[in-house]
């Protein structure tokens, strides 16, 4: 709606977890390094936590991208709300296997065969499960945990990459013998003030903006990361909503004043 007006090819302030869009400040580069590690040096298991709209998803998906797939086959589970016996189901029919059983064993020896057929390919498995949090059965983490059971004397045949909030490690501390098997444990944590002015400048780079300087003022930004306490999903929204209100005005700049006004709109409270 307002792309004509600066600049832009396409909104740059979207939602969806892009990996395009994703800036890498020098926490979200440690998560997606420390993910890629686990994956490609078969660590086994691998969790990301953090509170709510801090780029879990995307980093996913970035990582998703640098994982070569003739080397890699990727099993994504994005609504983890599964009996054991599910999972196992999803993870299967996500693979290609066909299978019409509901008994676990059967399934879990399909799904010994399939890795196993993948390893004499030089192929592995990745199941990598979002939201993991609302994963609501001890059962199920503990079955995830058995799977990694499929394995060679010298490498796991499979990776699980767990992607939740905060909540997702007390849950996975539960099952004791899974919480061993996580070779990777990071922790997404608010950008500071520098970081979200340089996320907001990428954003609009990558949307085709070609000004010599962000439409930001320094005050308008440290106004977006106060009220955003930092978290980037919640800066987009805040960025976007003033992108919006400046173009109505045909203003050229995005200044604290503008902002102010924009924050009161956002939080319904004077800001």
């Amino acid at each position: 709606m307002y792309e004509q007006h600066w600049g832009l090819k396409e909104p740059p302030f979207s939602l969806t977890p892009d990996p395009r869009f994703l800036y890498l400040s020098r926490a979200h580069e440690d998560a997606l390094m420390m993910l890629h590690y686990a994956v490609t040096r078969n660590k086994g298991a691998a969790m990301l936590a953090g509170d709510i709209g801090l780029g879990k998803t995307t980093i996913s998906r970035k990582l998703l991208e640098t994982l070569d797939p003739v080397q890699f086959r990727v099993v994504l589970i994005v609504n983890p709300i599964l009996t054991p016996t599910q999972v196992i189901q999803e993870i299967l029919d996500q693979m290609g296997v066909p299978t019409n059983s509901k008994n676990r064993q059967v399934l879990v020896q399909r799904l010994h065969l399939a890795l196993l057929e993948y390893y004499d390919k030089g192929k592995r498995l990745v199941v990598l499960i979002d939201e993991a949090h609302l994963i609501r059965s001890m059962a199920t983490f503990e079955e995830l945990r058995l799977l990694l059971n499929c394995q060679m004397n010298d490498q796991f045949l499979m990776s699980l990459v767990f992607l939740g909030q905060s909540e997702l490690r007390p849950k996975i501390a539960k099952v004791p013998a899974l919480e061993q098997r996580l070779a990777v444990r990071h922790v997404l944590k608010p950008l500071d003030v520098h970081d979200t002015g340089e996320l907001m400048l990428h954003r609009l780079r990558v949307a085709g903006f070609t000004g010599e300087k962000s439409p930001f003022t320094p005050d308008a930004v440290h106004k977006i990361h106060q009220i955003s306490g930092g978290v980037p999903r919640v800066i987009s929204q805040l960025a976007d909503n003033a992108l919006l209100m400046a173009m109505a005005r045909k203003e050229q700049m995005v200044d604290a004043f503008l902002m102010h006004e924009v924050a009161e709109e956002y939080t319904g409270v004077a800001a």
